[in-house]
């Protein structure tokens, strides 16, 4: 999936979808047991050799007192919400949420004076099925990678990667649990 950052290094809710009709079909109670995901960003065009997204969000705020903080979320669901700040672990249909924060903050003083722009923390949230569903997510349809930034000043304009990594089981889904997945999708 590719996506762009605006000149403030920010994206709003955007959407990717992974076509799973290969593997998933609720006639026939054909799912995937979603185990495992992964994500990585590259920057391909981002100035390096390498295509590493750079981690270091900002250098420093424009307020010597305040801190710079940016903030990028990355998730998989079979559900399209409007906002990323609706999307958390206990959201209806979503199998894992990652977060990642950049916090870059003036906080060496002298005599009450910023003197230094040394404080930098690296922040990553991880929630996957591994940890929620450990005998796997059951999906029976396509999903959707969603991700929102915010301040990711140090990709501005930049068109970002992003690579996911299933890890999955085929399975016979029952046609209770079926009529169970089903029914949710109906009553949101």
């Amino acid at each position: 999936m590719q996506f762009d950052l605006d000149t403030a290094g920010n994206r709003t809710t955007l959407y990717g979808r992974i076509d799973l009709s290969a593997y998933v079909n609720p006639v026939e109670r054909s799912g995937l047991a979603v185990k495992q995901m992964f994500f990585q960003l590259r920057a391909p065009n981002g100035g390096t050799l390498t295509g590493i997204f750079d981690p270091v969000a900002k250098a420093v705020g424009l307020d010597p007192l305040q801190d710079a903080v940016s903030s990028l979320k990355i998730w998989l669901s079979t559900r399209a919400y409007e906002n990323a700040v609706d999307v958390g672990i206990a959201s209806p249909d979503v199998l894992c949420v990652y977060e990642r924060s950049s916090i870059a903050g003036n906080t060496i003083f002298d005599a009450g004076v910023p003197i230094s722009s040394a404080a930098l923390v690296i922040h990553d949230e991880w929630y996957g099925p591994e940890d929620l569903h450990p005998s796997g997510y059951t999906v029976v349809s396509d999903l959707l990678v969603g991700i929102a930034a915010e301040g990711w000043e140090s990709e501005e304009s930049d068109t970002i990667e992003l690579d996911v990594v299933l890890i999955a089981e085929p399975i016979k889904v029952t046609t209770e649990r079926m009529n169970e997945i089903l029914s949710q999708a109906q009553d949101l």
